[in-house]
């Protein structure tokens, strides 16, 4: 997969300098399984690049293509970070079809919608550069299983992060513009950003060519591909996951092994199972230290914004106190991946995804403590609106 700048057929070329269309980086049709939000897309305020780095607010992703790393941030604070693969900047040529430009985008862009097992739509691209006739577009020879990983945050029709099956490979300029993690922390990413959520690209990627035609490829190291993932925390019972889970968030080091755990009980619980869900609501505010605690609460975003009703539901059913707690880590991290005014009809407050009449009386405790963090949040926002405006005078 891969972003690209697509250019008019060398035919033409001439008379249409001055313009470019975007390239298929997977022609991005392909929904199936996609987490997506209930509510319409967020309409997120006009931000720049350098507005995050001057004044960083709230969660948001950071991607460096200078140095190859992808940054979670938490205003100033880095949640966690990994090595990525960008755009080689090289350019393709064909006089049929085109050409492309294989870099990644810089600028501020938004989380459209995120999918698991992810399929990829080959573009035209593809098949040019590997000597093969172009297929009609919605042939069945462009799809292809396996290829972007395990998961897959797309922020636009032909830009995305996504896993890889060659690890080795990244920290480099190796791919067709879109970003690769591994498997296992673009796992993470997935449950850690929703719909809306800002993708700040910035950095200026390393010059690999000098001729501005080029069709070169990049040098690359020969890898096998890697064996298809597994999952061992599958075979375990959820109780011996939410267990293992307890010891993980109270370890006082700095392991990540926790992410996958709670990613195994989040799937589990948006499913149908119950004990799973009420498990990971109820660990909220449990967590060793403020950064894996921030963190763990965006788990219990993604799942109630996959699973709004059951969640809910969920809420109602574990004890006061772990109520609240949950309550506020689902509202705060929602709203902290949003980066729209809190007054826009699009924003995700949590209540609006699910309808109180919708709910019996099972559910209505649920709602009504989401209700009271919402409150809290929004006059927390207001008290810190009013102080910062008040040091400006």
């Amino acid at each position: 997969m891969s972003h690209t700048r697509r250019f008019a057929p060398r035919g033409v070329l001439a008379a249409l300098a001055s313009l470019f269309l975007l390239g298929a980086c997977a022609s991005l049709g392909v929904r199936s399984g996609a987490a997506e939000a209930e509510l319409a897309t967020p309409t997120p305020t006009t931000l720049k690049a350098e507005s995050y780095q001057k004044d960083p607010r709230g969660k948001y992703v950071l991607i460096d293509v200078e140095h190859n790393e992808l940054r979670f941030m938490d205003g100033k604070q880095v949640l966690w970070s990994a090595p990525v693969g960008t755009g080689t900047g090289f350019r393709l040529a064909d006089e049929t079809h085109g050409e492309w430009e294989f870099s990644t985008p810089t600028g501020v862009h938004f989380v459209q919608y995120k999918e698991l097992d992810p399929v990829w739509n080959l573009p035209d691209w593809f098949f040019i550069e590997n000597k093969l006739k172009v297929p009609p577009a919605n042939s069945p020879l462009r799809k292809r299983k396996g290829e972007l990983g395990v998961a897959a945050v797309y922020l636009g029709h032909d830009l995305a992060i996504h896993g890889t099956d060659k690890p080795e490979l990244l920290g480099q300029q190796v791919s067709h513009g879109c970003i690769r993690l591994s498997n296992a922390d673009v796992q993470r990413l997935f449950h850690n950003v929703q719909v809306g959520t800002p993708v700040v690209i910035v950095g200026r990627a390393k010059v690999v060519h000098e001729s501005a035609d080029s069709s070169a490829k990049p040098v690359k190291k020969a890898v096998k591909k890697a064996p298809a993932p597994t999952n061992p925390l599958a075979k375990l019972s959820t109780a011996q996951l939410l267990a293992r889970l307890d010891g993980q968030l109270k370890a006082s080091d700095t392991t990540t092994a926790w992410t996958k755990t709670a990613s195994e009980l989040v799937e589990r619980g948006i499913k149908n199972d119950a004990l799973a869900l009420r498990g990971i609501l109820s660990r909220a505010g449990r967590a060793e230290g403020t950064a894996r605690s921030r963190e763990y609460a965006t788990f219990l975003a993604d799942a109630f914004t996959r699973g709004s009703l059951r969640a809910v539901v969920s809420l109602a059913r574990i004890d006061e106190a772990a109520r609240a707690r949950a309550a506020s880590a689902i509202v705060h991290a929602t709203m902290d991946l949003y980066a729209g005014r809190l007054s826009q009809p699009g924003a995700p407050w949590p209540t609006r995804r699910v309808p109180q009449e919708r709910l019996g009386p099972a559910g209505q405790a649920g709602w009504k403590a989401l209700q009271e963090a919402e409150g809290v949040y929004r006059a927390t926002a207001a008290m810190n609106r009013m102080l910062t405006e008040t040091a400006a005078r």
